[in-house]
């Protein structure tokens, strides 16, 4: 197929399940982050209220290095080429 294609890692948990991230690329999700929290708190057998103040509070930490109130960070695999980040 010869179809390119960017790989691009999440940020899990930081201090938890991700260490050492260094973002490349953010996506603002201020607009979304309570479809994202909704949708978390509706798999109820992963016990979102375990895990998503962590969620939360990397988004606010991420909006703010990227200049909005909610963000998501990601990083572009090293060995990936120059293909456009898909917003």
């Amino acid at each position: 197929m010869r179809k390119k294609f960017a790989l691009y890692y999440f940020e899990v948990m930081s201090g938890v399940q991700t260490s050492q991230f260094s973002p490349t690329h953010y996506v603002d999700i201020t607009e979304t982050e309570s479809r994202k929290r909704t949708a978390c708190f509706a798999h109820a057998s992963q016990q979102p209220s375990e895990f998503y103040s962590v969620h939360d509070r990397m988004n606010s930490f991420r909006g703010m290095e990227f200049g909005c109130r909610y963000a998501e960070a990601f990083v572009r695999h090293a060995q990936n080429g120059e293909v456009p980040f898909p917003c």
